[in-house]
């Protein structure tokens, strides 16, 4: 829409100059005005065509480690049916396999999350003892994506998707995400780590001199962040319908790793009462439509560090069926 189909023919009458009569100042003067005039047009008419919440999907991916393996099955189906998003938010191995999804690579999510795990360099105890990270950080971030199962960087950038990470600050314990205009200057790469690093897992992520962790210990579902943004949104779980997370076990090692972090630690030890209250969020805001939320069934539960290769497979070919049968129902939902 342009300034010319916003001046109704009283406002031209009152901008329309005696020429002979006006001063070159006067001129001016009438001229900015008018200016202004169709930029504050523009600006209260934009909403009409480009707002609107629901004219705009978003997708949530949470975390849960190699429980991810499961919304890559459901990823992979959404590539392979042209399902695409205005907005892609990922806490942890969400982030990781969204990334993926964002740059368009069909397989890449298996070969990382189903096939790779098997290796050795992958993770384990001789990691975290040398290196301080059960999942060995430099192969899955570095090695991986550089040149095993190489990420397609520019895809993903020529992708107008807004991409959002969410991490938790060691200082303040509460989340921080970021997003498309951080990673000039933060790398996708180094913000991906700092989301998916563990407490006591793994060592925490220095970024702008800020050190984070894994972004599900402060939102490991962020979905009042999308609905933020959003009025609906579609919800990838890796826990099963029902699951409710109990209280965190060895909690004096927390204490005592992260005495001089309070806050943090207070996050930490209350962090299953938070992600409870986020599931029952998540169902209210179901029953209200405004949220399609995917989840596993229990039978198909692995741990965050599951070594069986063909639990693995059972868990990402559940995600693939899964939203196979719902794909009519999600294009639905994304229709209203």
């Amino acid at each position: 829409m342009n300034c010319n189909t916003l001046i109704t023919s009283d406002i031209v009458q009152e901008f329309k100059p005696s020429w002979a009569h006006l001063k070159i100042k006067e001129l001016r003067r009438r001229f900015v005005a008018l200016f202004y005039f169709c930029r504050m047009k523009q600006k209260n008419t934009d909403h009409l065509s480009n707002s609107g919440f629901i004219s705009k999907s978003c997708i949530v991916l949470e975390g849960g480690g190699l429980r991810g393996a499961f919304t890559a099955g459901v990823l992979e189906y959404l590539l392979e049916s042209n399902i695409d998003f205005d907005r892609v938010i990922g806490t942890s191995a969400g982030a990781c396999v969204g990334a993926s999804y964002v740059s368009g690579q069909r397989g890449r999510n298996w070969k990382v999350n189903v096939e790779y795990p098997s290796d050795k360099r992958y993770m384990g105890l001789r990691h975290l003892l040398s290196k301080g990270s059960y999942f060995n950080m430099d192969f899955i971030f570095n090695d991986i994506p550089n040149s095993l199962v190489p990420f397609n960087e520019r895809s993903f950038y020529n992708n107008s998707a807004e991409f959002d990470v969410v991490t938790t600050s060691l200082k303040s314990g509460k989340s921080v995400v970021f997003t498309r205009n951080d990673f000039q200057r933060v790398s996708l790469n180094r913000a991906l780590v700092a989301s998916s690093s563990i407490p006591l897992m793994a060592k925490p992520v220095k970024i702008d001199n800020e050190l984070y962790f894994d972004g599900g210990v402060s939102d490991s579902i962020p979905v009042k962040y999308a609905l933020k943004k959003h009025s609906r949104a579609v919800v990838v779980l890796t826990r099963p319908r029902g699951y409710r997370k109990e209280e965190l076990s060895g909690k004096f090692l927390y204490e005592l790793a992260f005495r001089k972090h309070p806050e943090f630690l207070k996050t930490l030890l209350n962090r299953n009462e938070e992600y409870n209250k986020t599931l029952a969020f998540c169902d209210q805001m179901e029953r209200e439509g405004r949220l399609y939320i995917i989840a596993p069934s229990e039978e198909y539960s692995i741990n965050r560090t599951e070594k069986n290769i063909k639990k693995r497979e059972a868990l990402y070919n559940h995600g693939y069926s899964l939203m196979r049968e719902q794909v009519d129902n999600l294009r639905s939902f994304l229709s209203l």
